[in-house]
């Protein structure tokens, strides 16, 4: 242990060092959330209300919210968005849909500003604007205040010498919609889409509205008299129905009586957030990554709505294709979410077991509105939900969260042998229930692996399909499940029949070691289940033995071997998804055929460090860190990246890049 400890800390040493903030919390006056601006860049300029592509936007969102915003890249007045991601998968709704605006109370002239006085900061859980000129001292401040509305703030300063009147004005790109005045604001109403946008004040002004903008005055009949510091207060909600609407409407009287609370409760509770992300180690640049990674997830967080039932966290609000719940990044996710907030991780974990059928199955990805997405029934995604509900026992001891869910656990595990186990021999095949080749694929989780490229279909039964070939990393998720399944059974006083499920477990290792693994590559591999034969293309299939612990030392020291190999997995940066070597090797269009996806590259690590590779692991570490365009910088975190060039590819903003950048950093 000590020496393991001492490599991580000589690791830490040889990566780039920041500014340093200290770690040490426990006096509790440290605001944690000023200590890391802009751990993200933030600033947004859309140009149509789509967002085009895999990367096409940042914004922050908070409290499980289904609209976000972004940071002007020069001064208007607002905040960009809101980005609606209540419709079509995600749309801008506006430019900047409240922008304060000032003119001259005597004259009606427009104040003009200038931008270069003008700072945008991403704050951990708020975004902030001042503006410092020889107009006006301004500083607007956004907030999430519940998972519809967000609350801003406006603490201004008239220096201009003249008294002012200030309002609210805004545009929006929506078609085939409306403003409508209210009493205290406006409302933005669509004719084919149930999302109601409203804007509130908190007290009743002058409004005036055309068809796609509106003007709003900031407060009741008064002018901001010259040298006068005043406060000015507007909330903006997005909300699926006139019921939700209502619902908030003594969420918003709450906050304009007492913004300050507010704004308390948010810096405290984000507070809380990062301390406990915190790596234990003093280095500021793996204290940014940690806060970086933080608010990825916090920003997928979505609230229960439509056909989603409890909470949970997208793969990437960015990319249109990754706006639902899937299985195996839900389990991802759920690990992560649990050091900072474990009632969002345990939703997490229940929001896919939601979608369990009658046999045990598990859907492979779920949406609010079925009429955009359809919930995918085709595949599942690989057992790693025992894994899940066994990391947040572990970190909070809740019995009745392992009742509520081990009955589901231990259907869903036998599904994988009653369904997925063509000839019966207790090794398992991915497949799907439509018999295609495709799905099986996606059941992997590897949507096209090259290990993948010749296998072909056999039925098991009426809604049942198997590829034909065994799965390496399917049977070791299953071997390491009897064994976290058997740690829940014996946490809830059933331990004869946890004693069951170590004895399979023991069973399908003696298994796993004798088919998979090939003496002679020192390797191991998918088999073809006519003659169990080898499908010799090393993916990090091949390394999930270890993380699994079912490797014997002598193999596990051969795999390690591979991955130390660079003309293998020892690229650039670290664990490409396919043999470097190999001819199929395409990380720029290859998804599973080459890029380096972090989920992969925690199997690898924690299973070298289970081995005791623990240097080895901590090298490996260290030029992920270093390697990966942007990762230790204010870039987004990406689905994955280029094992060569270290360029980040495909979605921006992916929550289980994030989710195992933290346990990374904290196991």
């Amino acid at each position: 242990m000590i020496l393991k400890r001492f490599l991580y800390f000589c690791t830490l040493a040889a990566l780039p060092v920041a500014c340093t903030v200290s770690n040490d919390h426990s006096s509790g006056e440290t605001n944690l959330q000023q200590a890391y601006p802009n751990v993200l860049a933030l600033q947004e300029a859309p140009a149509t209300a789509k967002v085009m592509g895999k990367s096409g936007l940042s914004a922050f969102s908070d409290l499980g919210a289904w609209h976000a915003y972004s940071l002007p890249t020069h001064f208007t007045g607002g905040f960009t968005g809101p980005f609606l991601m209540t419709q079509q998968n995600g749309v801008w709704a506006s430019p900047s849909l409240a922008n304060l605006y000032f003119s001259n109370a005597a004259t009606g002239k427009p104040l003009a500003l200038d931008s270069a006085a003008f700072e945008a900061v991403y704050l951990p859980g708020k975004l902030v604007q001042t503006y410092t000129g020889k107009e006006l001292d301004l500083k607007m401040e956004l907030i999430f205040i519940s998972s519809r509305s967000a609350l801003v703030q406006v603490q201004l300063t008239n220096k201009t010498g003249a008294d002012l009147q200030a309002g609210w004005r805004g545009t929006t790109w929506l078609p085939d919609s409306h403003f409508k005045a209210t009493d205290k604001g406006v409302r933005l109403e669509q004719k084919k889409e149930n999302t109601i946008v409203r804007l509130w004040v908190p007290e009743t002004v002058k409004v005036q509205v055309a068809e796609n903008k509106y003007e709003l005055a900031a407060h009741q009949d008064k002018t901001i008299k010259k040298d006068e510091q005043v406060q000015l207060l507007l909330a903006q909600s997005a909300v699926f129905s006139e019921e939700e609407l209502a619902q908030e409407q003594p969420v918003i009287a709450a906050a304009f009586k007492n913004p300050e609370e507010e704004f308390a409760q948010n810096t405290q509770r984000w507070n809380s957030y990062v301390q406990q992300v915190l790596p234990e180690a003093k280095n500021d640049t793996l204290s940014r990554l940690a806060v970086k990674s933080l608010i990825t997830l916090a920003s997928n967080w979505r609230t229960p709505a439509g056909e989603l039932k409890h909470a949970g966290v997208f793969p990437s609000y960015a990319y249109r294709g990754f706006h639902g719940f899937w299985a195996w990044d839900s389990w991802k996710h759920a690990v992560a979410l649990v050091q900072f907030h474990p009632e969002l991780a345990k939703d997490q974990m229940r929001t896919m077991y939601d979608y369990q059928d009658e046999y045990g199955m598990i859907a492979d990805c779920i949406f609010r509105d079925t009429l955009i997405e359809q919930h995918n029934w085709r595949d599942t995604k690989p057992p790693l939900s025992g894994w899940a509900i066994h990391k947040i026992y572990e970190k909070t001891n809740d019995k009745a969260f392992v009742e509520e869910l081990l009955p589901k656990l231990l259907k869903y595990h036998a599904w994988w042998y009653a369904n997925r186990d063509h000839d019966q021999n207790g090794l398992c095949e991915y497949g799907s229930t439509d018999g295609t080749r495709i799905a099986a694929a996606w059941e992997s989780g590897m949507d096209n692996a090259v290990r993948f490229d010749k296998a072909v279909m056999l039925q098991n039964n009426a809604s049942a399909w198997s590829l034909n070939q065994e799965s390496v990393d399917l049977n070791s998720y299953l071997y390491a499940e009897k064994k976290y399944i058997a740690q829940l059974l014996q946490a809830v006083g059933k331990a004869e029949q946890a004693k069951t499920y170590l004895q399979k477990a023991e069973q399908l290792a003696a298994q796993i070691r004798e088919v998979f693994y090939d003496a002679e590559s020192g390797y191991f591999y998918d088999v073809r289940l006519e003659d169990k034969s080898k499908i010799k293309v090393m993916g990090p299939e091949g390394w999930l033995p270890l993380w699994a612990e079912v490797a014997t030392k002598e193999q596990a020291a051969a795999v390690q071997a591979k991955i130390m190999d660079p003309k293998v997995f020892n690229t650039h940066v670290p664990f490409p998804t396919l043999d470097a070597s190999h001819p199929e090797f395409n990380p720029r269009k290859g998804y599973w055929r080459g890029p380096v996806w972090l989920d992969q590259a925690y199997f690898g690590l924690q299973g070298l460090r289970k081995y005791g590779y623990t240097q080895e692991a901590a090298m490996l570490q260290q030029k992920l860190w270093r390697n990966s365009n942007g990762l230790l910088g204010d870039a987004p975190l990406h689905e994955n990246y280029h094992p060569v060039t270290g360029e980040r590819l495909n979605a921006a903003h992916f929550s289980w890049s994030a989710a195992h950048v933290l346990m990374l950093l904290n196991e």
